[in-house]
This record gives structure tokens, C-alpha cells and sequence, in this order.
């Protein structure tokens, strides 16, 4: 009863998610396209862009090539298979390295990674494998009965048969151990189909008129069912005349399945690829037709470009930096050129009101003034929203969908393991994306929206990996790249324990299917030749992980975009997530917010180690939240101390795990984010004391680092540079008996007259935006500065226990 109940559950997700969505006609079953990447390892998810989500995996016995629209699915003879693994690994028959005990009566051995050949595929029986919550083929529409409906694909042969080779194969099974079930299959003289059902038509023979197919061409295949006949076309052409059949639906099967390219036993393989197979409820075709592809049609993504980089590590020469009117923040000493005493300090935010209970991953969007979004988790990791008009007091909107109770739910699927943005680059109706892994199917995925509530899954993986921790995006609008960073467990310590990292991957386009290249046995050994710490001694290849039917994790297939570093964390540090993020209001300006764990268990002394131990009542570690920052989104400097969100009691709360959020939101001289808080440890031994909430965090505006001069003062000199604008303004905090003072020097190092640092009228507040003033010696005072754009020059500031933000040349105010 609860399989039952759990499927029909899974099938609305996928409705749900899609609404009406159907490509191709408003009839559309299934339509898998296989336009994922070539070279994605077995067990990859395969998409279905019609409106049940009928996911394939991807197996041994299969392999996706181009195609005669996009990509295609091969079917080939599965290559030589010898892994690598642990023989004392607890998790080696849910990986499928090994068997379970056979099922007495059973003719079929249980699925492993051995035996995992066929092409594409997804099956109920096998339960001892980690899986996706695959549907039940026999109660959906893909099971034919006799009614109207229509089976088409594009098949192309590319070598002689050795026998009848299945298009596809639905069975109730258990697999391999009856023939309920109805195939299509081309014959062994490629000349024709044959079609068995055997709940009604039994075996059914359709000639091709023009004989047997031929080799290495795409042609189009279609078979329609109406008013109990059954019509072949090829290529747009009937094949004879229509042939009377009596068609029956499968009875429901507990381990039902559902197969492409071979059949139940993995045997009879189509000697060719499949593209675009696609079922319908409806006979589509009564006459002579001209195949098309039923993919939808989308232009290419053109990212918008802003100013180029000032600070670009591949930057050479010695011209001036074009500031012009630019937003520079203090996060490092990019723009000085000398200094005397100056520290940069970072600033950690003021952590206020818990603004709701629960969650585990959040994303904060900006929509409007009075139009704060929270995207938190809800039942069963579906996505849920709560608005806010001030980003203190939230609330849940009707939104007409329903999961457990909760009806503020945007995305039914277990889509919580990513992020949700406004994308500056997208259509009006693909204006919002929500990037992430899906939790109980794998592959990471693009979700699009116009108003950020009715939200539609992209139909192909982004990336064919299973997420090991929030995706995160964020596009860079002065390079015209989508930045992604991805988490992999791959690489081990030293010692052997586990080595989180963040990966870097870089688009132009979300929606068409990210860079990848699948790692070769060569590589995966020349990286452990150069001393890289890999789980290749405990597994190789890696994509075996998570078993013939749920995707594995990244391993060497990206660059580390973000990892700890040895020379100044503690050993057994790694990284959770790095919330990488371009700063909004700012150029040149890359933020993140990486989660730390210290393991207590992994390594170091018994010293460390005991505190793990169940009698201290604490648990694996705890996690901080710390800042980094970047002038390119490539090259970081992390700010470990102080740690941006630590641990401590705030209000009676014991914060020992804090995990910032995605996304920022800007009120007056504020920034607010939001961080998911528990009270526990990380896999605790008690009960945590309170209940996990949403914290609101407040920073200054700009302010995260500052340059600071100590209450003795200290100064520094920026490098030659030109400028727009009319004035100068500082975000600044000099506090009561401080000061600054700022001069331009010229190209000489000369002071310029009327605008040096003597001249420069006290700096002396907390303000965002200060305008800077000079007074001559007849006592005029001025702000106007623009007698000096379009030249090289300097500035020197003059600091005496005051913080320095930011500073900014802007154009004179209206009158």
C-alpha cells in the first residue's frame, strides 16, 4: 500500500512541477530526447520532456552520441568492466558491487554493476540498490492498451542485426522471469517491426515496403493505434494498409519496469541509436506526414556584458586602472599602491530576530520594495516560499499546491539542494532560475519561471552528478559567464577521511547542457602520481558511488574552485558550501560566505578526537560560517578571523551550526541575509535543545571589509588611475575622535593645488555615502572635482581610527 501511494505521489510531482507543460502535442506521454552530454557516465538521469517526468537512467549497455536532432541514444556492446573497490565497504550491495542473496524461484540474477548492460531504463524490482523514485510504468499511459495512441522515434541501424533488436519493452515483471509484457522491436532482417503484446494482440508482424533499412541513415518510425487498428509509418509513409489488432493494457505490477534499446533480460539489442522516442495518448497520424522533431525550439542565451574586469589576474603593464565611475570596496589592497598601517578587518553582520522555524536551505530574493522572498525547505525537500514586506514578519502564500498540509509550496520535487535567482539575462518568461540537484533522482537541474511562483523543470541534467551539497550559481556580469560551484566529496586527507571542495564550472547559457568530459582511468592515476589525495583507492571509477541506478558524485571532472588550505586551517577543516555570490552594488566585487566543519573523529590527537566520543554528548563537529572575497570570482582571500556567523548564544539560542543563506537584500544603509541556525551539532548524540530557525543577519552596506587605521592614524597611496564624475564620496566610520583626510596627487606624486591631502576639509562621521570637501586658503570650499576627470592621478587618505569601505566618484546631484 505504501509503494502505491508513494507513486502516485511521485507522478504529481512531475505534473505538478510541469502544470499543463507538454511538448510536442497537448497528447505527449513521454518524450525523451537525450539531449544530455555526451560521454555521461552509466547511471546518469535521462530526461523526459513530457508532462509525467518518466526519467531514464542511463546504462552500461547504452551511450548517448550525436544524434539526428541534438543527441541521441546509442545502444552498444557494454565495454570491459574492472573496478576497483574495497571488499570491506558496508555499502557494496547497496552500490551494486556486489549481489544479494539470490530470490528463490528466480531465473534472474540481482542487478549489479556487473550485470547493469542494459541501455536505458527504469525498474521497480532490484530494491537492495540506492535509487530514484522511479514510477511505475504498468499504471501510466505508457502502458498500451485499446485505446488511441502513437509510439514514434527516429532509429538509425549501424550495423547488421544478429537478431530482433528492441525499440522498447514494458513488463510487469519481476524482469526477466515472465513475458507479461508488450515490445516493439525491429526484426533481424531490418525490414520491419514486429509488435508482442501479450494481454491482448500477441505477436504482430509490420512489413517496411521499401524493405530493409538502411545503414547509417535516420529515418522516422511511428505506429499508431486507432479504433483497434494498427498503422506503421516510416518516414512519413504508411506501410501497408492498416492491420486490425486487439490491443490490452498490462495488469500493474509491483516490479513493473520500462526499457529502451534491449529487454528485460538485457538481451536482443537494436543494432543502431534511438532519438526522440516519444508515446502519446492520441493517434496523431491518419495520412502521409513529414517527420519533424518535436523538441522545443529556443534561441541561444546572449549574456549581458557590463564593464570588463579592473582588477583581472591576467592584466599586464603599467597603464592607469580605469575607475571612472565605479563602486570600489576596501575588500583588499587591489587599488593601493604603499601603506602605513593599514589592516583590513572584516566585519561580521549583527545577527537579530529568528524569522522563522525550520528550513535547512534557504534563498532570499530581493522581488520589490515591499516584496521579500524566502525560498525554504518544505515537506519532503519540495521548495517552499514565505514573503515578507519589512524581511522580518513572514508569511505563507496560498499558492494552490499542497504537499503534506502546506500549501505554500512552489516546486513539489526535492529541489533543495541549490539556490534561487533573478537572472539579469533571461527572457520574461524564463526571468527566474532555481539551480539544483534534485535529492532522490540526482543530476543537477534548471528550473525556470516569469513570476518566481509557477515554476517549470528544464527537461536535460545541467550536469549528470548526484549534488553533494547546495549548488551554487551566480552570473557574472563582467566576464558574461555563469559561475558554478559544485561540491565534491571526492578527494580524502591525508589521513583518509573525506576532503569536501568545491568545484568551478562556467556557462553562457543555464538552460543548454553544461561543459563536461568524462574522466579517464589515465587521469584519475596521473592526479594520485602527483600526490593529489583522491577516494580513487577506495573506489575507481568514481561514478560507480551511488550504483547502476542513481547517479555519482563529481570527482576530477572540474577544477577546485574552493577547498581549505593547509597552510592556514586546522587539519580535518573542509568545506561545505562556499555561497559565492557578485555583489550587487558594487564592480569589481565578489563575495562568499564558505561553511567550515571541524571534524572532531577524522583525525589529530586523541585530544581532538575524544570530543566526538558519545559521553561528551556532542556529535561529529561543528560548522561556521566565514568570508572570502574576490576581484574576478576566480582568486579568493579568505578572512578566517573573525568567523562571519561563529558560534555563541544569541537571545537564549545556543548557535553552534550556522549556515548563510543565497542572496542579499539592500534597505537603506543595510544588507540583510538570512542563515539557516541549529542549535545541535553536526550528527549530534542528544537532542538538540531548540528548534532549528532562520536567523536575519544586518551588515552595513559595503560592509564587509575595511580598511582601518589605528587611533594613531595611518595612511595609504592608490595606484594612478582615471575617473568620471564630479564628486568624491566615502562610505566611512571615523566614530567620534577619528578623522580622514583625502588628496590627489598627480602623475609625479606631486600634490595637485587646491585638492591635496592639507587642504582636504576633516572627514568626520559614519556616513555611505560622505562627499568630500576642500578648502583653499582664502577659505572656499569645494566638492567639485571634475576639473581632474579624464587624468592620471592618485589619492592619499589619511586615516586616524577610522574604517574605510568604499569610495566612489559620482556626478554632481540635480539641482
Amino acid at each position: 500500500m505504501t509503494k502505491w501511494k508513494n507513486f502516485k505521489r511521485s507522478v504529481g510531482l512531475g505534473l505538478l512541477t510541469f502544470g499543463a507543460f507538454t511538448l510536442g502535442r497537448a497528447e505527449t506521454v513521454a518524450l525523451w530526447l537525450f539531449d544530455e552530454q555526451t560521454g555521461v557516465y552509466p547511471s546518469s538521469v535521462l530526461g523526459d520532456a513530457g508532462p509525467g517526468s518518466y526519467f531514464l537512467i542511463l546504462g552500461r549497455g547504452g551511450e548517448i552520441i550525436e544524434g539526428r536532432f541534438g543527441r541521441a541514444l546509442r545502444v552498444r556492446a557494454p565495454e570491459p568492466f574492472a573496478p576497483h573497490f574495497r571488499e570491506d565497504s558496508s555499502s557494496l550491495v547497496r552500490d551494486g558491487m556486489k549481489a544479494p542473496p539470490a530470490i528463490e524461484g528466480r531465473v534472474m540474477p540481482p542487478l549489479t554493476w556487473n550485470n547493469a548492460v542494459f541501455a536505458a531504463a527504469f525498474l521497480n524490482g532490484d530494491q537492495h540498490l540506492r535509487r530514484a523514485p522511479f514510477p511505475h510504468p504498468t499504471v501510466t499511459r505508457l502502458n498500451l492498451g485499446n485505446g488511441d495512441w502513437t509510439v514514434e522515434c527516429w532509429l538509425q541501424i549501424e550495423r547488421a542485426p544478429t537478431g530482433a533488436g528492441v525499440i522498447f519493452e514494458i513488463g510487469t515483471g519481476p524482469r526477466g522471469e515472465n513475458d507479461v509484457l508488450t515490445r516493439l522491436a525491429l526484426n533481424a532482417r531490418a525490414d520491419g517491426v514486429e509488435l508482442f503484446n501479450d494481454s491482448g494482440a500477441g505477436k504482430v508482424e509490420l512489413p517496411f515496403d521499401s524493405g530493409a533499412l538502411a545503414q547509417g541513415s535516420w529515418h522516422h518510425l511511428a505506429l499508431v493505434h486507432r479504433s483497434g487498428g494498427l498503422q506503421l509509418y516510416l518516414d512519413g509513409r504508411a506501410q501497408g494498409a492498416a492491420r486490425p489488432v486487439r490491443m490490452a493494457a498490462l495488469p500493474a505490477g509491483d516490479e513493473d519496469y520500462f526499457s529502451l534499446g534491449r529487454d528485460a533480460r538485457w538481451e536482443h539489442p537494436l543494432a543502431g541509436a534511438l532519438d526522440e522516442v516519444r508515446f502519446s495518448d492520441s493517434a496523431d497520424y491518419a495520412e502521409n506526414f513529414v517527420p519533424a522533431s518535436h523538441a522545443p525550439v529556443r534561441a541561444a542565451a546572449e549574456p549581458r556584458v557590463t564593464q570588463p574586469l579592473l582588477f583581472a589576474e591576467t592584466a599586464t603593464g603599467n597603464a592607469p586602472l580605469a575607475l571612472g565611475s565605479r563602486r570600489h570596496l576596501f575588500l583588499d589592497d587591489a587599488l593601493i599602491e604603499a601603506q602605513r598601517d593599514i589592516t583590513f578587518r572584516v566585519h561580521p553582520p549583527r545577527m537579530e530576530e529568528a524569522v522563522l522555524k525550520g528550513s535547512g536551505w534557504i534563498s532570499v530574493v530581493d522581488a520589490g520594495p515591499e516584496d521579500i522572498r524566502l525560498y525554504v525547505n518544505g515537506p519532503e525537500d519540495s521548495v517552499a516560499l514565505y514573503t515578507s514586506k519589512d524581511g522580518v514578519n513572514f508569511t505563507a502564500p496560498d499558492l494552490g499546491r499542497e504537499v503534506h498540509g502546506r500549501r505554500n509550496i512552489v516546486i513539489a520535487d526535492p529541489a533543495t539542494v541549490g539556490m534561487v535567482m533573478i537572472d539579469p539575462n533571461g527572457t520574461s518568461d524564463e526571468k527566474w532560475k532555481l539551480i539544483s540537484g534534485l535529492r532522490d533522482r540526482g543530476g543537477v537541474f534548471v528550473y525556470t519561471s516569469a513570476d518566481g511562483l509557477n515554476w517549470r523543470r528544464h527537461i536535460s541534467a545541467s550536469l549528470p552528478f548526484w549534488a553533494g551539497s547546495a549548488v551554487n550559481v551566480f552570473y557574472d556580469d563582467q566576464r558574461g559567464v555563469y559561475v558554478i560551484h559544485n561540491r565534491t566529496d571526492y578527494y580524502e586527507l591525508p589521513d583518509g577521511h573525506t576532503d569536501r571542495k568545491s568545484l568551478l564550472t562556467e556557462v553562457t547559457d543555464l538552460l543548454a547542457p553544461w561543459p563536461f568530459r568524462p574522466v579517464t582511468k589515465t587521469e584519475t592515476a596521473a592526479a594520485e602520481a602527483a600526490g593529489v589525495h583522491t577516494s580513487a583507492g577506495d573506489l575507481d571509477p568514481w561514478w560507480l558511488d551511488n550504483g547502476p541506478l542513481a547517479p555519482g558524485g563529481f570527482g576530477l571532472e572540474y577544477p577546485v574552485a574552493f577547498e581549505s588550505d593547509p597552510r592556514l586551517d586546522p587539519p580535518d577543516t573542509d568545506v561545505y558550501n562556499t555561497r559565492a555570490q557578485k555583489y550587487p552594488w558594487a564592480e569589481d566585487a565578489y563575495v562568499a560566505f564558505p561553511l567550515f566543519f571541524f571534524h572532531y573523529f577524522s583525525g589529530g590527537p586523541v585530544q581532538r578526537q575524544v570530543l566526538a566520543h558519545p559521553d561528551e554528548g556532542r556529535g561529529s563537529g561543528l560548522v561556521e560560517t566565514q568570508f572570502a572575497a574576490s576581484r574576478d570570482g576566480l582568486h579568493w582571500k579568505r578572512y578566517p578571523r573573525p568567523a562571519y556567523v561563529g558560534i555563541g548564544v544569541h537571545e537564549d539560542y545556543p548557535v553552534r551550526r550556522s549556515y548563510v543563506g543565497y542572496g542579499m537584500v539592500r534597505r537603506g544603509r543595510e544588507i540583510w541575509q538570512y542563515s539557516y541556525t541549529r542549535s545541535s551539532y553536526h550528527d549530534p548524540w542528544s537532542k538538540s535543545p531548540a528548534p532549528d530557525v532562520i536567523h536575519r543577519l544586518v551588515s552595513r552596506v559595503d560592509g564587509f571589509v575595511s580598511a582601518d587605521a589605528p587611533y594613531t592614524g595611518g595612511e595609504f597611496v592608490t595606484k594612478p588611475f582615471t575617473f568620471t564624475g564630479s564628486r568624491l564620496m566615502l562610505n566611512i566610520d571615523t566614530d567620534a575622535a577619528g578623522y580622514a583626510q583625502v588628496g590627489f596627487v598627480d602623475e609625479a606624486g606631486q600634490p595637485i593645488a587646491g585638492f591635496g591631502v592639507e587642504d582636504c576639509v576633516y572627514i568626520n562621521g559614519d556616513e555611505i555615502d560622505y562627499p568630500v570637501e576642500w578648502m583653499s586658503a582664502d577659505g572656499e570650499r569645494t566638492r567639485d572635482v571634475s576639473a581632474l576627470a579624464g587624468k592620471t592621478v592618485r589619492l592619499v587618505m589619511r586615516l586616524r581610527g577610522t574604517s574605510l569601505y568604499a569610495l566612489q566618484f559620482k556626478p554632481n546631484p540635480d539641482p
